[in-house]
């Protein structure tokens, strides 16, 4: 994992180009992996004071399994209510790990990508590395974020799927001003 993530960080179009060949596992495994470390951070964190949002959480699971922890399981079951935060961030995070990569190839092959619905499972799978470096702590999960969201969206796919820059550049613009009005509007984001 820790090799993966250096690729990832240090070479994202090198990394992206050297797993087209991969299978759908190791990508699972690094997901997996950044998934449930961070996972077990977020409710620490959490339990400390630090609430969930889009200040302090690159994931979008962070922040719905956190409302619904505070809302739902915190008057009940107290700070037992943490550890089944746990259980919840792993299953919105894989939920939207589905839906992004069928949105994302749906995105990618109407610009004209070519390539099958893997390459947007590794984009999204390798594309959450970034949240490792502070992805649960404010402000610092903002960059991470950012950087994921790069990796999900622009990075990843256009070296996936062999789209054009200029394609691959206005798909991701029109991302970021999405993400940006939901984000003031509705106070979420777009991401795992």
């Amino acid at each position: 994992m820790l090799k993966q993530l250096k690729g990832l960080l240090t070479n994202p179009s090198g990394f992206f180009n050297d797993v087209k060949d991969e299978s759908w596992k190791p990508a699972l495994i690094f997901f997996l992996w950044v998934t449930l470390i961070i996972s077990i951070v977020t409710p620490l964190v959490n339990y400390f004071g630090i609430e969930s949002s889009d200040i302090s959480s690159s994931y979008q699971s962070q922040i719905v399994a956190y409302n619904f922890v505070k809302t739902w399981l915190l008057p009940t079951y107290g700070s037992i209510a943490f550890v089944l935060e746990v259980i919840l961030i792993l299953g919105f995070a894989i939920s939207f790990l589905l839906f992004l990569t069928a949105f994302l190839h749906l995105l990618y092959r109407l610009i004209g990508g070519r390539g099958p619905v893997l390459n947007a499972w590794k984009a999204v799978c390798y594309g959450i590395g970034p949240c490792l470096l502070g992805g649960f702590l404010p402000y610092i999960s903002l960059f991470a974020g950012f950087y994921s969201f790069t990796m999900q969206f622009y990075l990843g796919p256009r070296d996936l799927y062999g789209v054009k820059e200029s394609r691959a550049i206005v798909v991701f613009v029109a991302l970021i001003a999405y993400t940006f009005i939901e984000m003031f509007v509705l106070g979420t984001t777009v991401g795992i």
